[in-house]
């Protein structure tokens, strides 16, 4: 190695990372909008009318791939030694749909409109269609031209497909005001203008058709990641979890996307009822009783699904408060009262609300607002049924398993142990620092990791934190005290 007279700079990749937290309040939305939008088909109109020349050319499926067709009409060219009269004829390929222009002996071209519009739509192949417009005959002659299609747009809400809808509901336009969709994304943005991964679902004529588009769409969530790079934490089917089966499937999915499902009750549900169906959910459920009251478009009073607002709720307090806080006992903003009244008392054991519960379902109180009440979700298991507590421990894993990609692959030696250990204690400390958790730590799995295991390939580390639960049960102990009053009278 030749020596410098010099400095020399190298660059370590050794040492801990950040691990920067995942993004929690992002809503993943099911549903129907029949009215939505279309996308737009590309078009082309050349030629004249007063000519009787005027032609339409059309792609023949929407989208912007449609703006990249061309139409490229040309004059037939006369053979010099034989000339004779040629009749038009057209190729589609790789996007351009050819047209070689009809001539006579003379080499004048003689191919009206008319022809055109009949050889084009004879060809199988060709992603183009042409017309002539309304009133006109075509028997003009064309002249020769070359001219893209333009105006194609894709379809802004494709079935199945997830589609970003950030902020506020006037991105969401597109969708209409049919279905369930735009009424729950208004909803959701009553709370919080949150970031909302949409899925639309196709409007089903039957009850057994319409279950199976709903579940192909929330299915579909499953993409939303690799499509939209936001994976949704909070999912709801507003108007569709009164069935089990759609309740059931977006479970499944939130299990796959460490998220929560909301699920609604039917409406006029009895308590009996809702308890009962609370033990087909478990850890990453959350049953909501009351429908809530809105005012409709024409000022009628209607009651609709709770599960759009706990969503929007949710983000609001995720934003507000952060994800380690309960939605529980916060303000539900924009409602005018609920489908069925939950008897509520802060000290009765016995009233509706408390043993709703105590039977891990949640409800709506009225307290200076209405307020969300509740924090369990369905699970029986005493260690995770808090909503608050099951995701504090989504985003840490989440969010430690995304930065642990840094050293996949790196020599597996101390150092690299040292410097995942170092930044997964690193993470906890920031963690405690925000309140968000006790504490945690993570260390070397001195069974696990054995002569066998590291040589192939294979480390095993431990971590552990301790999360907040909330305050769900506050007991004041009081008793009457006497020496007070003797104070008083001997002072």
């Amino acid at each position: 190695m030749a020596e410098l007279h010099g400095v020399e700079t190298i660059e370590l990749t050794q040492g801990t990372v950040a691990v920067s937290t995942i993004r929690t309040a992002v809503i993943g939305l099911v549903g129907t909008a029949p009215d939505a939008e279309a996308g737009a088909i590309a078009s082309l109109q050349t030629g004249s009318a007063l000519l009787d020349t005027l032609l339409l050319f059309s792609a023949k499926k929407p989208g912007v791939a449609g703006n990249k067709l061309l139409v490229n009409a040309v004059a037939s060219k006369l053979n010099a030694e034989e000339p004779t009269a040629l009749a038009a004829v057209a190729d589609f390929q790789d996007g351009v749909l050819n047209i070689a222009l009809g001539i006579d002996e003379t080499g004048k071209v003689v191919s009206t409109a008319a022809e055109l519009v009949t050889l084009v739509n004879g060809l199988a192949t060709s992603d183009i269609t042409a017309a002539l417009p309304a009133g006109g005959t075509g028997l003009g002659i064309v002249a020769p031209f070359n001219e893209k299609l333009s105006g194609g747009s894709d379809e802004p809400y494709p079935l199945n497909v997830p589609v970003v809808v950030a902020g506020g509901i006037s991105q969401a336009k597109k969708l209409g005001s049919a279905g369930s969709l735009p009424a729950a994304l208004a909803d959701i943005f009553d709370q919080e203008g949150a970031l909302v991964v949409v899925v639309r679902a196709d409007a089903g004529i039957t009850e057994e058709a319409q279950r199976a588009s709903i579940i192909a769409a929330v299915s579909a969530l499953e993409n939303s990641k690799s499509i939209t790079t936001y994976q949704p934490r909070i999912l709801v089917a507003t108007g569709f979890t009164e069935d089990d089966a759609v309740a059931k499937a977006l479970e499944a999915t939130a299990a796959k996307l460490r998220g929560i499902a909301y699920i609604d009750s039917a409406s006029m549900a009895s308590v009996q009822d809702v308890v009962q169906r609370r033990s087909m959910f478990g850890t990453r459920a959350e049953l909501l009783r009351p429908r809530v009251a809105q005012s409709s478009e024409d000022g009628a009073i209607i009651y609709r699904p709770y599960s759009a607002c706990a969503a929007g709720l949710r983000a609001r307090i995720d934003r507000q408060n952060g994800w380690w806080w309960s939605k529980s006992n916060q303000e539900i903003y924009n409602i005018l009262g609920v489908e069925q009244v939950d008897s509520f008392s802060l000290n009765d054991a016995n009233c509706t609300a408390n043993l709703l519960n105590m039977d891990n379902v949640s409800t709506i109180m009225r307290s200076d607002g209405f307020r969300h009440w509740g924090n369990r979700l369905c699970t029986s298991d005493p260690q995770w049924r808090f909503e608050s507590v099951r995701r504090t421990a989504d985003v840490i894993e989440d969010s430690i398993e995304q930065t642990m990609l840094e050293y996949i692959d790196r020599p597996l030696d101390k150092q690299v142990a040292d410097d995942i250990i170092g930044t997964i204690n690193s993470y906890m400390r920031q963690l405690k620092g925000l309140g968000a958790i006790f504490g945690g730590k993570a260390w070397l799995d001195e069974e696990l990791n054995t002569e066998e295991s590291i040589a192939s390939g294979v480390l095993y580390i431990n971590y552990d934190f301790g999360p907040k639960s909330p305050l769900e049960h506050l007991v004041m102990q009081v008793r009457i005290n006497n020496k007070y009053a003797v104070v008083e009278l001997v002072a």
